[in-house]
């Protein structure tokens, strides 16, 4: 693969742009009188102890740091939803292409969900030219450059202005951050295309949601965006199923 090429390929975006029909709307709307209106921790706030922005570095960690074969921002149908979950935050995937993409997914009680809803990030090899590779030059590269537009539902309640919810300047800036990527990774590159499989330093910018620990029982999230990036598009619908009670257990 060309180094060009490759280049091109790691400048990702995880987006979304569509028409929610009318059928959908009927279908979430049911669900709005079963469950609580969810939490949304404030962008400003630290859910689970941090920073959106920092929950933002490690969603990329995450997200890059699973193999091609079971990776969920490949999945088109949840089942590999599970990979790689650890602690009391649950990260949820978007995609890599345009088409829209209907996931199930089962989720333990007690775990607040993390996900992008539009977002773009720039890694620097370990071997590229030290101009490439300044603070300035890798924010630059990773920052959102085009308006976005953004609508996200859970269980038929349409959030309200979730462009708010950024990890640029204007909201809770991400920090740089390296990512190791795994033999068989998404890309299917290895140490002579990526030194050691890393890449640092890397930054990134989207939009983001943290939304607390859901009731059992069925869920839908879903949202669409354009924007963050020229051409970027996506259309995310997930059917959660909440199992357990999110108590102690012993």
């Amino acid at each position: 693969m060309e180094r060009k090429a490759l280049r091109g390929f790691f400048v990702l975006t995880v987006l979304a742009m569509a028409l929610v029909s009318l059928n959908t709307h009927r279908a979430v709307a049911a669900d709005r009188n079963k469950h609580p209106q969810p939490h949304i921790a404030p962008i400003q706030t630290e859910p689970a102890g941090q920073t959106y922005g920092r929950w933002a570095a490690e969603w990329w960690q995450w997200a890059l740091g699973i193999p091609g074969a079971v990776n969920p921002l490949a999945d088109t149908t949840g089942e590999h939803c599970a990979q790689r979950q650890v602690d009391k935050v649950w990260f949820l995937a978007g995609t890599l292409g345009p088409d829209p993409v209907v996931r199930a997914c089962e989720v333990p009680a007690g775990k607040s969900l993390f996900f992008p809803l539009i977002n773009n990030i720039y890694v620097a090899f370990l071997n590229d030219p030290p101009e490439t590779r300044t603070d300035e030059y890798i924010r630059a590269a990773g920052s959102c450059t085009e308006q976005a537009e953004i609508s996200v539902w859970i269980d038929g309640g349409k959030v309200s202005m979730p462009t708010r919810f950024f990890t640029g300047p204007s909201g809770s800036q991400s920090p740089f951050f390296n990512v190791q990527l795994p033999p068989g990774n998404l890309f299917g590159v290895d140490d002579t295309d990526v030194p050691d499989l890393v890449f640092s330093p890397s930054a990134e910018q989207g939009y983001y949601l943290f939304v607390g620990p859901l009731q059992p029982g069925r869920h839908t999230i879903r949202w669409i965006a354009s924007g963050c990036t020229p051409g970027a598009s996506q259309d995310i619908t997930y059917n959660l199923t909440v199992v357990g009670d999110g108590g102690p257990h012993h």
